[in-house]
């Protein structure tokens, strides 16, 4: 029986996944997203939900039931392509998207399952529905109405409003100063929370957390030390993952929270593609085992 991991050889997650099956003697085919973008060709009966995906080096029939699972990655790689590649690649990667979503065979995530993420405001609503503690928030691109949130909540960071990458950031003079640019770029403007990063895996049922303490507002840009701690979420947070879990869809989920003592538990957001490999490495890969596990029913 054999897991599919569909992904880009320049992803660091996918090769991380790709060694950890490799290590625990996992068998595993590996679909390289850029050749089939590149250059793949694909047919898919939408009715029968069948069909067949090839890179031109490695052909994969789907449905097969020799196919226990799909972890797939299909992140957007057309911009490292030229103009003229483009338009194929991205027909390609619309086709796969449609595989994905609609093959009879576990596939985690599949794609569309759960699109919160993208929209911040309304991720947060969510997230407060499952019932986690959430920061006091304001989406906004009026510059009056920011400079009020500011006024109640002085101590306040700023980050992007979409599911794109984003850095968190302090808000200060040199921010108040530019407020004018709102209308612009709207931004999503939070209370700052206090404390320890925690990030928590959610795979199936399995959970893996992991503290880290570092000075800063976002831990991964923190330029001075940083202490990375297995941790075990309460009974009560890990409940609101599953909660979550349940309402989106998702099998595979990376919960972001802010940890104030060692209970006071905020969520910051949960990601439906996480990048787990850095903290799989310090926890003796346990988050892959449990994947991996997913993916061939056992």
């Amino acid at each position: 029986m054999t897991v599919l991991i569909i992904g880009s050889p320049h992803d660091r997650t996918i090769v991380h996944t790709v060694r950890s099956a490799r290590h625990q003697g996992v068998p595993h085919l590996f679909f390289d997203l850029v050749l089939f973008l590149r250059a793949g060709s694909y047919w898919w009966d939408v009715q029968g939900r069948c069909g067949r995906l090839s890179t031109g080096t490695l052909t994969v029939d789907l449905p097969d039931a020799d196919i226990t699972g799909i972890y797939a990655r299909p992140i957007d790689v057309i911009d490292g392509f030229g103009s003229g590649e483009r338009p194929a690649a991205a027909a390609r990667l619309r086709a796969l998207t449609e595989v994905l979503a609609t093959v009879d065979a576990v596939v985690v995530n599949r794609p569309g399952t759960d699109l919160s993420n993208w929209t911040k405001a309304y991720h947060l609503a969510l997230l407060s529905r499952c019932g986690f503690t959430v920061p006091t928030s304001l989406l906004t691109n009026d510059a009056d109405e920011a400079r009020a949130f500011l006024r109640a909540v002085p101590d306040a960071v700023f980050k992007g409003a979409s599911g794109e990458k984003t850095v968190a950031s302090a808000c200060g003079p040199v921010q108040l100063d530019e407020l004018g640019l709102l209308p612009r770029s709207p931004v999503l403007f939070q209370e700052r929370v206090r404390g320890a990063d925690v990030r928590t895996h959610l795979v199936g049922r399995e959970h893996f957390s992991e503290r880290i303490d570092c000075e800063g507002v976002n831990y991964q840009y923190c330029p001075g030390a940083k202490t990375f701690t297995p941790a075990r979420a309460p009974d009560e947070v890990v409940e609101h993952c599953r909660a979550y879990q349940a309402a989106s869809g998702l099998a595979f989920i990376g919960f972001d929270f802010m940890v104030d003592g060692d209970d006071g538990y905020t969520v910051l957001e949960a990601n439906p593609m996480p990048g787990y490999d850095g903290y799989d490495r310090r926890l003796g890969l346990s988050v892959s085992h449990a994947l991996l596990d997913l993916l061939r029913g056992t």
